[in-house]
């Protein structure tokens, strides 16, 4: 399968997600709890990220990224996440 670049941009977003997500969790400007763990933060921004990327560009929110790049995204934002957090708890 091959990705558009709005996929690939996505999907580049989701790793910068991930990098800045464990900065913040290592900067301690966000403590880390059981009920909302970090990985939930790089969630929520890819999802904002393409909601609000999809109005500017006027598109119904959804059809931007495909399912396949969204969970690339997410998995690579994850992945940075837990190798710069030395783990996911």
């Amino acid at each position: 399968m091959r990705f558009t670049r709005v996929e690939l941009v996505f999907v580049a977003f989701g790793a910068l997600l991930g990098l800045l997500v464990a900065l913040v969790f290592k900067a301690g400007w966000l403590a880390p709890s059981a009920a909302f763990p970090p990985f939930i933060f790089v969630l929520l921004g890819l999802g904002l990220s393409e909601i609000v990327a999809g109005l500017v560009l006027g598109r119904s929110p959804g059809a931007l990224v495909g399912m396949p790049a969204r969970l690339l995204a997410f998995f690579i934002g994850v992945g940075v996440l837990a190798m710069l957090m030395g783990g996911l708890g």
